[in-house]
């Protein structure tokens, strides 16, 4: 969903800045500022409603895998496709072994981008009482049949039920942000792997117009974390490195028009997740 308005009217990035956005990203180098771990504090920041950033402290599990460099371990990643429910585990197993996507320039993928689909949008309507349970807020079929976007969105949907569809392979060079799409170009592709959780969207109360929405409390589900940090674990394996987790917010944050998304994301949960998968490993 688009950000807020007012954050919207922001100076359009020239072409000729090598920093760019809230994060610092460098046209150059396809990478933001600083260590994989001061790059992860400010892409994991939590954005709040309307796309406002708060800076948040990362989870412990997140910190000791991005303070030096590394990778998931065999046992980690056969941990985390031993999560993945079926059918989506059959393709993980099928496509192990293959490598991550990389840039046009050799570059090797390095972030893990969480987005939630804004959609079903409800309008005015309430949330359904059981939303993870809920066929029309789980289905992925529009996203499947191209009554959505023609194109891909991305790399992989979650729904809230945890099941996984790959629309793409990680090994595919794709993009999903303003800063890939409109700022970079193709050149970035590759460099990134995009998540959609699946969250449905109902206007604020008192307004009318799509700038002004918001997602669910909770926000998102326990098998939802529970995949999502499968998944980080499954790419980071197959890009050889652990990957430098992401949200669409941060990644276009100061871009103007950017999208305010994944709404009410919880990273306590999403780190508690990923250290029960590191454990059983």
């Amino acid at each position: 969903m688009k950000r807020f308005a007012i954050l919207a009217l922001t100076l359009a990035v020239p072409a000729h800045a090598q920093s760019i956005g809230a994060c610092g990203f460098d046209r150059e180098s396809l990478s933001f500022a600083g260590t994989p771990l001061e790059q992860a504090r400010c892409l994991m920041q939590r954005v709040m409603p309307l796309g406002e950033l708060k800076p948040q402290p990362l989870p412990k599990a997140l910190e000791r895998v991005l303070a030096k460099p590394g990778q998931p371990s065999a046992a980690q990643k056969a941990a985390a496709i031993a999560a993945f429910p079926e059918p989506y585990r059959a393709y993980a197993i099928e496509n192990a072994d293959k490598p991550a996507s990389q840039t046009e320039a050799g570059l090797p993928l390095r972030y893990f981008v969480i987005h939630d689909t804004s959609t079903p949008f409800l309008g005015d309507a309430p949330f359904p009482k059981d939303l993870d349970r809920d066929p029309k807020v789980n289905s992925f079929t529009p996203y499947m049949d191209g009554s959505i976007r023609k194109e891909p969105i991305a790399h992989i949907f979650l729904a809230r039920s945890g099941q996984i569809w790959a629309q793409l392979d990680f090994a595919v060079p794709w993009r999903a942000t303003k800063l890939e799409s409109y700022v970079i170009g193709v050149p970035a592709r590759g460099r990134f792997v995009h998540i959609e959780t699946i969250q449905p969207r109902r206007f604020i109360d008192g307004y009318d117009d799509r700038s002004y929405t918001q997602g669910p409390k909770p926000g998102f589900s326990a098998a939802q974390y529970r995949q999502l940090a499968a998944l980080y674990i499954y790419a980071s394996a197959r890009a050889g490195q652990w990957l430098i987790p992401a949200q669409h917010a941060t990644v276009d944050g100061d871009i103007p028009d950017a999208h305010d998304d994944p709404q009410n994301f919880e990273i306590k949960k999403f780190g508690a997740a990923l250290e029960a998968l590191l454990k059983a490993s």
